[in-house]
């Protein structure tokens, strides 16, 4: 019985991605999909994860977006960026896989400090994270950008 709930979970995930023109897989993309199709090629991350949906916020059957899971702590504040008082935002452009890893990181636009970035990224590999789920099921989603903001805080 759950063979059977898998196998129509991912068949109607797939009917989904593929009208939206939104999977991918690591050996490259879907022939029938439309042009909006990312795939892991040649010198993509390893990591990345073989079969994937790319994000949309739109996603039929979403029930649950990625997210950073609540025992993640902040990041500390880099001691150099605080007594420069450096701040800034910074997005990432991410995967997130089925079991909620984060990988293929990169900075997709950057806070003006690379002390921030580069301390944005440390953190960002380290946390954790719980998977996108559609139609309950977790599943891998890339293409995720997520914001953190840097800000000095008069309290330090």
């Amino acid at each position: 019985m759950f063979a059977a709930y898998r196998l129509r979970t991912f068949a109607a995930v797939l009917v989904a991605c593929l009208a939206l023109g939104a999977c991918a897989t690591a050996a490259g993309p879907d022939p029938v999909a439309g042009p909006d199709m990312v795939a892991a090629g040649a010198g993509a991350n390893p990591e990345r994860p073989r079969f994937f949906v790319q994000w949309k916020s739109d996603l039929p059957g979403l029930t649950r977006r990625p997210s950073i899971a609540k025992e993640t702590a902040p990041p500390d504040y880099p001691n150099s960026a605080v007594r420069n008082r450096e701040e800034g935002s910074v997005t990432l452009d991410t995967c997130v896989t089925a079991e909620g890893r984060l990988v293929d990181i990169t900075v997709a636009s950057s806070s003006g400090s690379a002390t921030l970035d580069n301390a944005t990224l440390d953190w960002a590999r380290e946390a954790k994270y719980l998977p996108a789920e559609i139609n309950g099921e977790a599943f891998a989603v890339c293409g995720y950008r997520f914001d953190y903001v840097w800000q000095v805080s008069e309290q330090r």
